[in-house]
């Protein structure tokens, strides 16, 4: 696996990592797992990411977003690396020992991201620094190009969940 880890918003890529769900439907809605702990960060992507056209999920923590695997189906995982019950990194080995090929970014504000090196086995699509939301986005179009008519809803200039909401338009 190449892994460049100069700054932390770079993207890791294996050669068997899953970058593209199969394209059964390509009028179909892309399906996104979002896992965070933070309420906040589970907002902004439901909202940022339904806007952009996605249909997206957010669940809590690691174990929430395991039932959700078994029980659905799914283009992408965003999942955050630091969660209670599972982390992250946990939750993408448990999927790969199940046999699961889902693309996964891991966005985390705390994960360093050398660590992500020592699990080239994972497949990961990306691992990126939380604060760079910009980057988030174009990585998920990356992997699931927008629908056809949808929105490109990136939030430039991205510092936090309360901030972007509102820089966004998404307040409730």
């Amino acid at each position: 696996m190449n892994v460049e880890a100069r700054t932390a918003g770079t993207v890791v890529r294996g050669p068997d990592a899953p970058v593209e769900p199969p394209l059964s439907d390509p009028s179909r809605e892309w399906r996104i797992l979002a896992v965070d702990d933070d309420e906040d960060t589970q907002f902004l992507y439901a909202r940022v990411l339904a806007r952009a056209g996605y249909n997206v999920t957010a669940v809590a923590d690691g174990e929430e977003a395991w039932t959700a695997l078994l029980t659905e189906r799914f283009d992408l995982l965003l999942a955050d690396q630091n969660m209670p019950r599972l982390c992250g990194l946990d939750l993408v080995a448990r999927m790969r020992a199940a046999g699961m090929t889902l693309p996964v970014i891991i966005n985390s504000g705390c994960l360093d991201l050398r660590e992500a090196a020592a699990y080239p086995h994972l497949g990961l699509a990306a691992v990126l620094h939380k604060s760079h939301f910009t980057e988030l986005m174009d990585a998920v179009k990356q992997i699931l190009p927008l629908p056809p008519g949808a929105e490109d809803a990136t939030v430039r200039n991205w510092s936090g969940p309360a901030t972007n909401v509102q820089a966004a338009g998404l307040s409730t």
